[in-house]
């Protein structure tokens, strides 16, 4: 399994990495799949069949988008040579699923959008584009069959691609649904749900309804064809050959009915012996499986071709035992009429394309209905959801949207919101003052309470960098240290405020006399200490005398 490389799986469906089947191994499910769903082909109406070997096909494409879904359905379409005697459909199924692949890759966006229900759309718009053309080509030019057969091809064709779509759409759903409840994939859109639970309300009624009027169509036309068939043959049993009301009525009747009674002898009496023996000799029963009365049968031709041109070139006939009226034979004699299905089936085949011109129209409205449906809806949450996507620092109340269920949420919502922004607002207002506080104390740990000047601490942090300047530049650096000797008797004498006051007095008359570039310092109880930049010692010793001079002129009051 090493050897193989996995297909590409955009949204996680299958892992070989946990246990997978290979990319030979899916091909095989799905491609068997598809051949499986073929060989059971469902009845719709007269001599027109649902085959769901695209379903396969189609779900694989939109699971993985690979070009190897046109391959699932080339093969599993391979199936209808021997059930329609023909390869057309081959090339207008393989295109089908060329079509749906290039649209999903370049019309659709990523990947992720293919839980969108667009895939429909494109399948509806291949079969009114190209696919019921092609139809019309292949069968009507190339085949030479006659316009009913041709359009009832046509439409169920049509329908039958849609039909399929739309229930790969419905298996993409509900498997993305299950991925996103076992947390093994995104999910599915609200759109897509919408769109699928939509589809399916409207198609399945549609194709219940379709399948019940399409029954009561075939019975009522088989019945009129049995009804008219046993009428002559009753009217021929009860008659001899030489009967003159025998000969009236095959003179009425013409070449619409021709009948023949086998006596037991194996004498045959016929009103056209040509017909009946190419009918033994080139016909067969058209079987049990589209005609609903025991006592009708269809002979249709033993030809390769469409089945529905076989069945247009049939004869709908009735047999029945009579006792033999001609007085040389005893026993019981075969009385067979026979009919041209043509009008029949043609009149049906017409009914039937009416009836799916009808069904294919409203699952392609429900499917227009369904997606604007769905894009309605994810709007609503999109304009609803709108002003939590911006980047503001305080949430924005959510819109209010016409639906009912939205609007309440959004209400609820907005609730919560402005609770969150008071609570927001007042934990902004709480940092602020926390970075006031963080900022006020660090510069009282910088700082002396009293005086106002940097500590100790930030005097060997400053004559640190100082010296390496002034080391750097060459200028000159003087540090003057100045010793209040009269603090501590001042604090006996008079007490700490005291002290405390005169030394804040010493300090605002050396700040009176300090540059702009000088720093001053309390190193300790009685010690100041003055660092002054750009200051030889000439000037240091001047500027020593002028503060000695303004600290001896501080007085307590």
């Amino acid at each position: 399994m090493a050897s193989v490389t996995p297909l590409p799986l955009d949204h996680g469906f299958v892992t070989p990495s946990h246990g997978g089947l290979s990319r030979i191994g899916w091909l095989g499910l799905f491609t068997g799949l598809a051949v499986l769903l073929n060989s059971w082909p469902i009845p719709l109406f007269y001599g027109v069949h649902l085959l769901l070997g695209s379903v396969a096909a189609i779900l694989a494409l939109l699971l993985w988008r690979s070009w190897w879904a046109v391959a699932i359905g080339a093969i599993a379409s391979l199936q209808t040579i021997a059930l329609w005697g023909h390869p057309w459909a081959v090339v207008i199924f393989t295109a089908e699923m060329v079509w749906l692949t290039l649209a999903m890759r370049h019309c659709n966006g990523p990947a992720s959008n293919d839980s969108n229900g667009r895939v429909v759309l494109f399948d509806a718009l291949y079969w009114l584009v190209l696919g019921a053309p092609l139809v019309l080509l292949f069968y009507g030019q190339l085949m030479g069959m006659d316009t009913a057969n041709v359009m009832v091809v046509s439409v169920k064709q049509s329908f039958n691609g849609v039909f399929n779509t739309g229930i790969a759409f419905t298996a993409l759903v509900a498997i993305r649904l299950w991925q996103g409840s076992h947390n093994k994939g995104p999910g599915v859109s609200l759109r897509g749900v919408i769109m699928a639970l939509t589809l399916v309300a409207v198609t399945v009624p549609t194709l219940l309804i379709s399948l019940a009027g399409g029954h009561q169509l075939e019975l009522a036309v088989q019945q009129g064809a049995f009804d008219g068939l046993e009428t002559v043959n009753l009217a021929l049993g009860r008659a001899t050959a030489g009967d003159q009301s025998t000969q009236l009525l095959m003179q009425r009747l013409g070449e619409a009915v021709a009948y023949r009674r086998i006596l037991p002898s194996g004498e045959t009496l016929s009103s056209d012996p040509d017909l009946f023996r190419r009918l033994d000799s080139q016909f067969e029963d058209g079987g049990r499986g589209s005609v609903h009365n025991p006592d009708l049968a269809i002979l249709i031709p033993r030809m390769h071709g469409a089945q529905l041109t076989r069945w247009v070139k049939g004869y709908w006939s009735y047999s029945r035992q009579v006792p033999a009226a001609d007085g040389s034979s005893k026993g019981m004699a075969l009385v067979q009429v026979v009919q041209p299905a043509r009008t029949v089936v043609t009149r049906m085949q017409r009914q039937s394309t009416t009836l799916l011109t009808i069904t294919f129209a409203v699952v392609l409205l429900g499917s227009l209905s369904s997606q604007w449906i769905g894009r309605r809806f994810e709007r609503e949450f999109r304009r609803v959801l709108a002003p939590l996507e911006g980047d503001e620092r305080q949430l924005q109340p959510l819109q209010l949207s016409a639906v009912a269920d939205l609007n309440a949420l959004a209400q609820l919502v907005n609730h919560r919101l402005h609770q969150v922004n008071r609570l927001a607002a007042k934990l902004r207002r709480t940092n602020e003052t926390l970075r006031q506080s963080r900022s006020e104390l660090g510069r009282q740990m910088k700082r002396d309470l009293i005086t106002g000047c940097g500590n100790r601490e930030v005097l060997q942090q400053r004559l640190e960098e100082e010296w390496h300047r002034c080391r750097r530049s060459g200028e000159s650096l003087s540090c003057l240290c100045l010793v209040l000797q009269a603090m501590p008797e001042i604090q006996r004498e008079h007490g700490h405020r005291a002290g405390d006051a005169l030394l804040q007095g010493v300090v605002q008359a050396i700040r009176k006399r300090m540059r702009i570039t000088d720093h001053l310092y309390r190193w300790s109880a009685d010690t100041l200490v003055l660092l002054a930049n750009d200051c030889p010692p000439q000037a240091a010793h001047q500027l020593s005398g002028e503060l000695s001079a303004a600290i001896a002129a501080v007085h307590l009051i």
